[in-house]
């Protein structure tokens, strides 16, 4: 269902939902029956929960209502059609965020190791070597949007790793906010960590497939870096790049143009939907 078909069906919905209480206020000889408005209320709740949850993240609407109702405010209320209209258009259109990883990406992987007890050794994660081009990659990034620029990548637990890899991203990086490093503990998902929740227009450079999907599952986009061991059987389906591609900014610039959301678009929708909400307000600030 196309976004502005869930708006006007909500507005229909609503429409009834509000006329059939409107009605309902006479059927009590003490002016109203709450019964029939607890029932008709979780209907059009129910309906209107399945109109939106294919748009809307349903944990982010189930936290609007819970925030409205603190404030005493009505699910429906004129307040939480406001909340909701800014939560999605905020979400939709967000400015993209560019997440890298680090081992494979940024830097080197040792593919000679045959034992893992060197990953342990101090000095091991500062002295990897750098993909040249990423570097210079994210070094112009940063130059452009570097409040949008983001380290996300796993360590494993060595006494070592995470402060290693933290002060050679602060050398290589010095205009890389500190804040926008996040370092995972290994095992764990880095979806869970990003913040603010994966949004759509979120990216991930990323040699590792599993963590590609993760990303993608959580609704950003992956792109996985192609470097000299990882793509030996080619199964990833998606965007990718190559590690010695000469034109790597250019190549990441082409994906990030053709798969974000079009200023266009958002200037098409958000009256649209401005006028939405004002048809949805005066069905929603009607005292019950």
């Amino acid at each position: 269902m196309l976004l502005l078909d869930a708006f006007d069906r909500l507005s229909d919905l609503l429409e009834k939902g509000f006329s059939c209480y409107r009605r309902m206020r006479g059927s009590d000889p003490n002016g109203f029956n709450y019964d029939m408005l607890e029932n008709s209320l979780d209907v059009t709740r129910r309906a209107y929960m399945d109109c939106l949850e294919d748009h809307f993240d349903r944990p982010l609407l189930e936290r609007i209502e819970r925030q409205c109702q603190k404030k005493g405010q009505q699910v429906f209320s004129a307040d939480f059609l406001n909340d909701l209209m800014e939560a999605y258009m905020e979400d939709r259109f967000a400015k993209p965020r560019y997440f890298f990883d680090m081992d494979g990406v940024l830097f080197k992987f040792d593919d000679t190791l045959t034992a893992l007890e060197p990953l342990y050794e101090e000095g091991y994660f500062r002295n990897l070597l750098p993909h040249r081009l990423a570097v210079h990659c994210l070094q112009e990034l940063l130059s452009e949007v570097p409040d949008r620029i983001y380290i996300l990548s796993h360590y494993i637990d060595s006494p070592f790793a995470e402060c290693e890899k933290r002060e050679v991203l602060q050398e290589l990086f010095p205009s890389l906010n500190p804040h926008n490093v996040i370092l995972v503990p290994y095992g764990e998902n880095k979806t869970d960590h990003v913040p603010l929740r994966v949004k759509e227009n979120d990216f991930l450079i990323d040699d590792y497939d599993q963590n590609l999907v993760c990303w993608r599952d959580a609704g950003g986009y992956a792109i996985k870096f192609v470097n000299d061991m990882n793509d030996r059987h080619g199964s990833w389906k998606g965007s990718r790049v190559e590690y010695d591609d000469p034109e790597l900014i250019s190549s990441l610039n082409h994906i990030f143009e053709y798969a974000g959301t079009s200023e266009d678009l958002a200037m098409t929708l958000e009256p649209y939907m401005k006028q939405k909400l004002e048809v949805l307000r005066s069905h929603a600030d009607i005292g019950l």
